[in-house]
């Protein structure tokens, strides 16, 4: 494909001019010749140009960025100038000319610098390619990212105790959170709580969490003692996890009927049994080594007399790490002493000195802290019912993508498992039936007739039906390329919540209006698929040549 250079000339005769785009033309360049900003930007717009000479003697440089903002990509301009003087050299530079050339003109060195700019053209091109190609690979990846951590936080969060008994402050540095805190009771009513602190930060520390969660509850509801969790959870995560990963987590178990508190010290740093009305305090130390280290352990445990006036503050080492400017460590003695002075016994104070230390600085690690307030008397978790029993139909905002090669498509069909992941995201049972139609009917639409361009018209009779499907799996099998993305999203409503499927395909799309027939009007094996869904949904959009639809369904709590 031939270089097009926009030559801007000044109009009438001009044989330097005429004898540049003859030398020009002469070396394999496509010369367009305009002789106003009007023609020019017209040149630019209507086809990819990829260099402007300015050659007119009277040039309008301030018109320059206009013509620039037309070009579909990065456009070098060559400046070609009557003589050298300061006001051409600051027109220049306020236009941003790539290079400048003064009368009579070099032709050789016109060349270089036509290839110079031409250089930087495509130079400026591939970056653009690249920063486009990595937002996509961003916002793809944030999105994944959004999912998963409403998954992982909906895992942690499912069987999460709440009782006034536990205060929790979680401070991550990032989406995905390498602290963790849970808390549970069992059947004869002992509170049980977790705080843990994998290796690392982000997804990579917090990919073990659900498999430990999901232990830590199952386990705690069927009464296992802290000692059991602790054995189980480390065999776990030794099996799981590789060998410089691993879990600092403390595990304690609150016995009211004995005003007993016994702990299990995995590797964290000191927590403190505060007295809360004389201030005295009691330190308790690790003395267990990290879980997932070793393929098995007998964890040893401590016992604590507790009373009701008596609260536990447990913290991850990132309270202890946090740095100031100068690099000195917050440290045991000043988290100790806002603990102490704390009038409240929350976390106020702490964290306010904590924020002074750091000055809103970059932080190093995640900051978690927990309080168990030892109240052995009146035990407020005892009518503490499960969050699942009674939330687990509220409406939630969340976003889910997936997208099927292919290969994929070849191999197996993903609805049920899409409505299946649907309905335990959103505890959407009752309409189970309704959403694994629209899925159903969207997916197939964008399969049959978007990639492999199959005609519901065939389906005629009972052995139009199979021949259907026999041509379907000979074009899945002999299909090159192709791809079906799927978008959910949800947000809640007044009423309940809605529920937003685009679905999209990199086939041709196809005529949406003519597969479409009334419900009550349609005997036939085919064509009923869109009043369907229309039926069911609360609105159905097709854009494009068919190829992308976008249906709403909305349901009631």
């Amino acid at each position: 494909m031939q270089t097009a250079i926009v030559f801007f000339r000044d109009a009438g005769a001009d044989a330097e001019a005429d004898n540049l785009q003859r030398l020009l033309a002469g070396q394999g360049y496509a010369c367009w010749p305009a002789t106003s900003v009007e023609e020019a930007l017209a040149l630019v717009e209507a086809r990819p140009a990829d260099l402007l000479i300015a050659s007119c003697r009277d040039w309008p440089w301030r018109k320059m960025a206009e013509l620039r903002e037309a070009a579909d990509s990065y456009l070098p301009i060559v400046r070609i100038s009557e003589s050298i003087s300061d006001t051409v050299l600051e027109q220049c530079a306020a236009a941003d000319v790539d290079t400048v050339l003064f009368r009579p003109v070099h032709f050789g060195l016109l060349l270089f610098k036509i290839r110079s700019s031409l250089r930087l053209r495509e130079l400026y091109r591939r970056e653009r390619e690249q920063k486009n190609q990595l937002l996509g690979y961003w916002q793809a990846a944030d999105l994944e990212h959004e999912v998963a951590a409403k998954l992982f936080n909906n895992v942690l969060k499912a069987d999460f105790l709440e009782t006034e008994a536990v205060a929790v402050s979680m401070s991550p540095m990032a989406l995905f959170n390498g602290d963790l805190v849970l808390v549970a009771k069992t059947p004869e009513d002992h509170l049980h709580l977790l705080l843990g602190d994998f290796t690392g930060h982000g997804l990579a520390a917090s990919i073990a969490t659900p498999p430990l969660a999901d232990m830590f509850y199952g386990m705690s509801r069927k009464g296992f003692d802290i000692e059991d969790i602790a054995a189980e959870i480390n065999a776990k995560l030794y099996r799981l996890l590789p060998a410089n990963r691993f879990l600092a987590a403390t595990l304690v178990a609150l016995y009211p009927e004995g005003s007993t508190l016994k702990t299990i010290a995995c590797g964290l740093p000191d927590h403190y049994l505060v007295n809360r009305i004389d201030k005295s305090y009691r330190t308790i130390t690790s003395n267990n080594i990290p879980l997932g280290i070793q393929p098995a352990i007998r964890p040893n445990p401590q016992l604590h007399r507790v009373g009701e006036h008596e609260s536990l503050y447990l913290l991850t080492d990132g309270v202890f790490e946090a740095e100031n400017a100068l690099g000195e460590l917050f440290g045991a003695e000043r988290v100790l002493q806002a603990i102490l002075q704390s009038p409240a016994g929350d976390f106020e104070l702490l964290q306010s000195r904590l924020s002074e230390h750091t000055g809103g600085g970059l932080r190093k690690d995640d900051n978690t802290m927990a309080i168990l307030h030892c109240a052995v008397d009146s035990a407020p978790w005892r009518s503490s019912r499960d969050r699942t029993a009674g939330n687990r139909l509220a409406a939630m905002a969340w976003k889910q993508m997936m997208e099927f090669d292919i290969d994929s498509l070849r191999s197996s069909n993903p609805v049920p498992l899409l409505v299946n992941t649907l309905l335990e995201l959103q505890c959407l049972q009752a309409h189970r039936q309704a959403i694994f139609m629209i899925v159903n009917e969207l997916f197939s639409n964008a399969l049959d007739h978007g990639l492999l361009q199959l005609d519901s018209a065939d389906k005629d009779s009972p052995e139009g039906f199979l021949r259907f499907y026999e041509l379907k799996q000979q074009r899945l099998q002999t299909q090159a390329h192709g791809k079906i993305r799927l978008l959910f999203a949800h947000q809640p409503t007044a009423a309940g919540g809605r529920l937003t499927i685009k679905v999209a395909d990199s086939g041709s799309g196809f005529d949406w209006r003519r597969c479409r027939t009334e419900l009550q009007h349609n005997f036939g094996y085919s064509g009923r698929g869109i009043a369907l869904l229309e039926k069911l949904c609360s609105s159905v959009t097709y854009h494009g040549c068919g190829n992308r639809v976008t249906a709403v369904f909305d349901w009631q709590a």
